[in-house]
Parts: structure tokens; sequence; C-alpha cells
């Protein structure tokens, strides 16, 4: 599908300085990526700036229909802000290893997010709600695009014949 066009041809675009590298047949460019701690402090900045951003345009955000609709879609850009910045500080604290779960990563930033929606209308709950969880399946499929190996390969044996005697 698209995931796998995307991957493919990752490597193969000629975009300026950035190098690139091939790992099991997938192309990454390390170029885009930054630390674990980066991504902290930057997806941390970028949840308070846009809460305080929520929070100060609120009237606005309250104003009209679609400007509701506009509210519980930063909403949701909140919730992968929060939840980016609680699962690196994960991944600071605990290893590479730790993966966010349901509970209580997920649930609390969601509740976070929701919180800050109803502060502003009745409405933002619900579209946040909305595309918090289009926001977290396509994070999810991407994440499993990138991070998470192929099945196995299958073992093929050649049945072997007994001979009797």
């Amino acid at each position: 599908g698209e995931s796998a066009t995307w991957r493919a041809g990752a490597g193969s675009r000629g975009g300026g300085g950035s190098s690139s590298s091939s790992t099991n047949g997938r192309a990454t460019t390390e170029a885009m990526a930054v630390s674990t701690g980066s991504s902290l402090v930057l997806s941390s900045l970028l949840a308070l700036l846009l809460f305080a951003g929520m929070q100060m345009y609120s009237r606005q955000l309250a104003s009209s229909e679609w400007l509701t609709i506009l509210g519980g879609f930063l909403g949701s850009v909140l919730f992968i802000f929060s939840l980016t910045a609680f699962n690196n500080l994960e991944h600071v604290v605990f290893g590479k290893g730790f993966q966010a779960k349901i509970f209580p990563e997920i649930t609390l930033c969601l509740l976070l997010s929701l919180f800050a929606s109803a502060l502003i209308h009745r409405v933002c709950v619900t579209t946040c709600l909305i595309f918090s969880m289009l926001g977290l399946y396509y994070l999810n499929r991407l994440s499993a695009a990138m991070y998470q190996a192929g099945p196995p390969a299958p073992l093929i044996t050649k049945a072997t014949k007994k001979k009797k005697n």
C-alpha cells in the first residue's frame, strides 16, 4: 500500500544533504530524526504553547460552529504532543524498550486534551475525541510500519519417509 511505497521511496528521493541508509530492506532517513531528549523538550514546549493559545483564544474558538470544530482539532493536536512528550519522558527514565500503553499514558494524555477542549466549548470535547482517535490510529500505523519487525519467514522442511524393514 501507501506505507510500503513511502518506505521504499524514502531513501531514493534527492533531498539535499540528508543521509539515508538501508536496513533490512527498509530505507530510513537519519537526518530527519532528533534525539529523545530534544523531542521531549520540543513536544513539551509545543503542547504548552498550544494549551496557552487555546486558552487565550477560547472566546474566538467558541464563537462559531467551524471554530469549535477547529478547537477540537487543536485539542487532538495537544493530545499528540502530550503523548509524544510523555512517551519520550518514559524513554529517558526507563530506557528505549518502554512502550506507551492504553493505561496510563494514552488515557492520561487524552483526558488532558479533553479537559483543555472542555474549557473552550462542549462541542470541542466531542470533536477532540474523534480527531484524537483518528490521530492515534494513524500514529499506531506509522509506528508499526517503522518499528515492528515483519512476520518471521516460514520454515520449510522436507518430509522424510521411513523405510520399513
